[in-house]
C-alpha cells in the first residue's frame, strides 16, 4: 500500500496581492506589497510542490523570506503552513512539523495546518497522532475533506482498524467520486457477511 498522503495549502495570502493597487515601475514596492507578493509566491510554490513532488531551494528561500516579511499573525501562520508543505515534500519532516507547530500556536483552528501535521505524523509512522489530527481537522470543515478522510483511512489501517479504514476510504470516494485512489484502496478489502449473535 502506498503511504502517499496529501497536504493542503493555505491560499489566503494570495488574495492580499490582488487587493493592492499596481504601482508605477519607477517606485519601490511598499512593505505590504513585498510581503504579500512573497507570500503569494510561497503559496504558489507550495501548490507546485504538492503537484510535482519537488521543492526547490529557491522556493524554500522565498518562503523563508515570506515568513520574515509576514504582516500580522494570520499571514505568518499561512506562510509557515505553506513552507511546511515544501519541507514535507523535501522529506524534512521534523522541520515541517516545527513550522506546523508554529502556525498552530498562532491559530490552533487552522484546518490546513492540522491536516498537514497529521500527514507528517503519518509518514513518521505515528498513526494514532495522525488520526487524532485528522479527526480534529474534520471538525473545522477543511477545504478538501476527501483528502482528510483518505489520510485518516491510512492511519486507521496502520493501527489495525480495518472497518474504520474502509469506511473512511468509502467516504473519500463518496466526496470525490472522480478520484480513483480511494476506490483502488477499497478493492483490497474483503467484506464478510455475518449472522447476528443471539
Amino acid at each position: 500500500m502506498s503511504l502517499k498522503s496529501y497536504l493542503s495549502i493555505s491560499a489566503g495570502a494570495i488574495m492580499l496581492l490582488t487587493a493592492v493597487p499596481a504601482l508605477a515601475s519607477s517606485s519601490w514596492p511598499s512593505a505590504s506589497l513585498l510581503a504579500s507578493g512573497t507570500a503569494d509566491n510561497c503559496a504558489a510554490a507550495s501548490a507546485q510542490a504538492q503537484d510535482s513532488g519537488h521543492a526547490s531551494d529557491a522556493a524554500l528561500a522565498n518562503c523563508t523570506m515570506a515568513v520574515k516579511l509576514a504582516i500580522g499573525d494570520t499571514a505568518r501562520a499561512q506562510v509557515l503552513n505553506n513552507r511546511s508543505v515544501l519541507l514535507y515534500t523535501r522529506g524534512e519532516y521534523d522541520a515541517a512539523l516545527n513550522d506546523n507547530t508554529a502556525a498552530l500556536k498562532i491559530n490552533d483552528r487552522m484546518a490546513e495546518a492540522i491536516v498537514n501535521r497529521g500527514s507528517i505524523y503519518l509518514v513518521q509512522h505515528r498513526a494514532q497522532a495522525a488520526a487524532a489530527n485528522f479527526d480534529r481537522a474534520l471538525s473545522f470543515n477543511p477545504a478538501h475533506p476527501e483528502k482528510v478522510y483518505f489520510n485518516r483511512a491510512l492511519a486507521r489501517e496502520d493501527m489495525g482498524d480495518k472497518n474504520g479504514a474502509y469506511a473512511d476510504y468509502a467516504e473519500a470516494s463518496r466526496l470525490a467520486p472522480q478520484w480513483d485512489q480511494p476506490k483502488r484502496e477499497m478493492t483490497r478489502f474483503t467484506t464478510v457477511s455475518q449472522k447476528p449473535i443471539s
